[in-house]
């Protein structure tokens, strides 16, 4: 019985001993194998080879095109220049788009702008010149993504519309500068909002709009530069609301000069 208690007790040793190298070369082969497959998330997706012929469309056609680690498309730029339906109809199959910046596209309608409502990831939407109307503001209640609206230099838009995006929450910032805003339109759009940032330089608003704009409980900064806001309208704003900056482009009391925070779409 003690020759056999010997001989397990080897055997068991024996076992140890050679899943011990084993065992480290089979982590080993395991680290091995997740390295590569670590390396293989750095390789561009499937999505990226599936955008990439489009990819390179846009890009010949002017287009600025700017993409993720994965290589998928996330930004694209246009200035100075037509859309085009076809490159409109390419922009609409780039899933994985955030941003979309046009400056000065003349064929840049609420057509287009139907077009990319659709993307799921679409947060920043700017075009600035164009022929979009307020139809389109009901258009991008689609864009469920959408944080940041730039439609400035605008002189089709009203702003009516605008009132159903703001109640859904979701826009953080917002540019009607240049636009055919009113104090009309603004008196419609409802408090509760999210609304962060808003530029509304050169407009035609009153101190109505000032009363109502005031009470946004969010509102951090807002530019009524040239947008008809008397002295008193936009003091008696600032004294409302010391912690959210008014920027009119005009001195504050006493000639020191007010300092704008610097925006970006």
């Amino acid at each position: 019985m003690a020759v056999v208690s010997i001989l397990l007790l080897l055997t068991a040793g024996c076992d140890n001993n050679s899943g011990g190298p084993g065992g480290a070369t089979g982590k080993t082969a395991v680290g091995g194998s997740a390295d590569a497959s670590s390396v293989g998330q750095l390789l561009p997706s499937e999505t990226a080879h599936a955008q990439a012929a489009t990819v390179t469309a846009l890009r010949q056609a002017g287009w600025r095109v700017e993409t993720n680690g994965l290589e998928e498309a996330v930004i694209a730029i246009l200035e100075d220049g037509e859309i085009g339906s076809k490159n409109g109809r390419r922009l609409s199959g780039l899933e994985t788009l955030e941003q979309v910046r046009l400056w000065n596209c003349p064929d840049a309608d609420d057509a287009f702008v139907e077009r990319v409502a659709g993307l799921a990831k679409l947060r920043v939407l700017v075009i600035r010149g164009g022929r979009l109307t307020d139809a389109c503001f009901e258009t991008l209640l689609a864009a469920e993504a959408l944080e940041s609206l730039n439609l400035g230099n605008m002189s089709g838009l009203t702003g009516r519309g605008v009132a159903g995006l703001l109640a859904r929450g979701r826009i953080k910032r917002l540019y009607l500068d240049h636009t055919g805003v009113s104090e009309e339109v603004i008196e419609a759009w409802p408090v509760e909002n999210s609304l962060q940032m808003l530029n509304l330089n050169h407009t035609h608003l009153g101190t109505a709009a000032a009363r109502t704009l005031q009470e946004f409980p969010t509102l951090k900064s807002v530019f009524v530069v040239q947008a008809g806001l008397a002295t008193d309208a936009v003091a008696a704003w600032r004294r409302a609301r010391p912690n959210c900056l008014v920027y009119d482009g005009r001195e504050r009391p006493g000639g020191s000069p007010e300092r704008p925070a610097v925006e970006s779409p």
